[in-house]
């Protein structure tokens, strides 16, 4: 049913594994007896523009992997094999009926120096500062994204939300103990907190006249050396994390993120050691990887790590159902079966994709999503049928395409996306002799039109922040549809309405039972597949390369990074040996 990933040289990759060579400035010492970890700069590229923003209203898996390097949360993912630990809870504890989290908060935790703080010194964490975040998790201001993910969870939440209420009810405090209470269980509530919505803040960091990015993680934001194209964290040296065998964390001196308008520029920055690691390979640099350079991959030991693996992550189109003609669902499908996925991954995407879009909006991934029903999601989902396109636009009242009306369809500017964008537009007149007008869009720019629906059509990666199907089927999700078309709807901004869906959506989310919830959860996308809302094209299977010099660096299928035990080290070749 699934296939998995066709590139050339695709077996040589399970040879690749951790180790390689060494980049600039970044330091190792091998030939002492005592191994040191310390020192290095560890930088990576980002896909557009930063701006300081607060946690409530991250959109985007680039700002998410910045802030999860600042601040921290309750719990947080192992980055190898994305299980739940503990973070600035020491420990927890889970009632029988699934209702009541009891955290214990580590002791001697304190948040960054910083100028909101008195005297410019960084203060002592505290159970207060819990429950301050968790009310920034249920803000009222319309551009707190959180809230879409905590709606309906922590008792007294929403009514904090709504203004009837002054403090969650569901949260209390005993010392260093806090307990929250749910309205119902929830299998994704710890992994939500370990997102970086879930993220811990400090009241005078958030209230400063200029918001300040403070945590308590291991790494500092550098806001006077930083951009919107360059940001740099520094070494919090007074962090309180150890390793196994006492030593103080983080190893690394500092991070550095930088955007780069170039994907030549990217690669060519990687090769001579400014980059560490690239999160995509430009598809125009496949061939390059693969076979003009395949030699530093094979060497022993290697200078690069070269990964690919499927992804959390689903490319789809979403259509604004406020667009008058998008309401037709007959329209909707005759769009659907209209595009042909396979020639898109194909001829554009030169096959780095793990699978063409037929199986809904979540990524058929059976090692996470065991005992999903993908088979009866894919009986009703859309593959290229021209004919049955037509047939419907023709039933919707729209034969031949005749008084059809253009669409706007907005997406990430980027020359591949651009690629895409024209095939789509190029596939939609030839199958349906309709015109839909594609505009290129800076990427936090296109974010806001989104949520404000200010176009039809709209290209959307959607990576899922928890591994869970509802964190995809949460995008289709009526109940957070806000109630005046004025005010944006960051989470579902199709602003997609069934009751049927919700009904086995909320089903879903209540389930204790994985397997019950999986089943709930694959009733909820047939009925969503059905509706056409989504034009689901592909699931993603990016290369990723690191110099081998990078250890105790984990790549994952939701891009969760955690920085603060990775080193670097030079491979040797007795490490190749066997």
């Amino acid at each position: 049913m699934i296939r998995t990933k066709k590139i050339l040289f695709f077996a040589l990759l399970a040879l690749l594994v951790s180790c390689g060579g060494q980049a600039d400035d970044q330091s190792s010492a091998d030939d002492v007896i005592v191994e040191n970890r310390y020192g290095g700069v560890f930088r990576m590229s980002i896909s557009s523009y930063f701006k300081v923003i607060q946690l409530n209203e991250i959109q985007k898996l680039e700002d998410s992997q910045i802030y999860l390097q600042i601040f921290e949360g309750l719990v947080k993912y192992n980055s190898k094999t994305l299980e739940i630990e503990p973070g600035l809870a020491s420990d927890w504890e889970v009632s029988e009926d699934g209702l009541t989290y009891s955290f214990n908060l580590r002791d001697s935790v304190y948040f960054h120096d910083n100028i909101c703080f008195e005297n410019g010194k960084g203060r002592l964490l505290t159970a207060e500062d819990i429950v301050y975040s968790f009310e920034q998790f249920y803000n009222s201001k319309l551009t707190n994204s959180a809230y879409s993910v905590f709606k309906n969870t922590v008792v007294g939440g929403n009514e904090f939300h709504d203004g009837k209420a002054d403090s969650i009810t569901g949260i209390s405090v005993d010392g260093q103990k806090v307990e929250v209470k749910l309205a119902e269980p929830s299998l994704a509530f710890i992994q939500k907190l370990a997102s970086g919505y879930g993220c811990i803040v400090a009241k005078e960091a958030v209230e400063y006249a200029d918001y300040q990015l403070v945590g308590t993680g291991p790494f500092v934001y550098d806001a006077k050396n930083s951009s919107s194209e360059l940001i740099k964290l520094a070494k919090n040296i007074a962090y309180y994390g150890k390793d196994e065998e006492g030593n103080q964390l983080p190893y690394l001196d500092s991070v550095v993120f930088e955007y780069f308008e170039d994907a030549d520029q990217e690669m060519d920055l990687f090769w001579d050691g400014h980059l560490t690691f690239l999160s995509s390979v430009p598809i125009t640099k496949i061939s390059e990887v693969l076979e003009e350079r395949i030699g530093d991959f094979d060497s022993k030991p290697p200078k690069y790590i070269l990964k690919s693996e499927p992804e959390l992550t689903t490319v789809y189109l979403e259509m604004n159902m406020e667009t008058p003609i998008l309401k037709n669902k007959k329209v909707r499908q005759a769009l659907n079966f209209a595009i042909n996925r396979q020639k898109l991954v194909e001829k554009i995407l030169k096959n780095q994709a793990y699978e063409i879009g037929k199986f809904g909006i979540t990524p058929p991934l059976p090692k996470i999503f065991n005992d999903y029903d993908f088979e009866g999601i894919e009986d009703i989902s859309y593959v290229y049928n021209p004919q049955r396109a037509k047939e419907l636009l023709a039933e919707a009242g729209y034969p031949e395409g005749k008084n059809f009306p253009s669409l706007e369809m907005q997406f990430k500017a980027g020359s591949t996306d651009y690629l895409i964008a024209s095939e789509i537009q190029s596939q939609l007149r030839s199958v349906l002799n309709i015109n839909i007008d594609i505009e290129a869009i800076e990427f936090n720019e296109l974010l806001e039109n989104k949520a404000k629906g200010t176009a039809d059509i709209f290209r959307t990666n959607w990576i899922g922040d928890y591994p869970s199907a509802e964190a995809f089927l949460s995008n289709a999700y009526g109940k957070v549809v806000p109630s005046s078309k004025n005010e944006p709807s960051y989470l579902n901004s199709s602003r997609y309405k069934n009751s049927k869906f919700d009904e086995m959506y909320e089903a879903g989310v209540r389930s204790k039972d994985p397997i019950e919830a999986n089943r709930f959860f694959s009733e909820a996308e047939k009925i969503l597949m059905d509706d056409g809302l989504f034009i689901i094209l592909w699931y993603s299977e990016d290369m990723v390369l690191q110099h081998a010099s990078i250890r105790n660096f984990e790549t994952n299928s939701i891009g969760y990074i955690d920085l603060k035990s990775a080193y670097f080290k030079t491979p040797t070749a007795e490490e190749y040996a066997n």
